[in-house]
């Protein structure tokens, strides 16, 4: 996705991430975001969370694991990329 997307804030502080965004990074709702302050400019980071089920255990290592992993590759990766990363399947 290339260029910048224009969009406005309701009287209450809610935003819409525009659908082609939110199919460029994989997401969707209902969806988490950390929110930072950078230069002036707002920020969303996307809250990566993967469920614990049956198709995919997760133990309390591997958690650790995809949260280092994740604070090192800093932003820019999408759910996908996370799970297919640990070997899960988003099925």
């Amino acid at each position: 996705m290339a260029g910048t997307k224009t969009v406005e804030m309701s009287g209450n502080g809610r935003l819409v991430v525009p659908a082609e965004v939110r199919r460029s990074l994989g997401l969707r709702g209902p969806a988490k975001f950390d929110v930072r302050v950078e230069d002036g400019r707002i920020v969303l980071i996307p809250v990566i969370t993967v469920p614990v089920d049956v198709n995919f255990p997760i133990t309390v290592e591997l958690a650790a694991s995809a949260l280092r992993a994740h604070k090192e590759a800093g932003p820019g990766l999408t759910r996908d990329e996370v799970v297919a990363a640990l070997g899960g399947s988003r099925e």
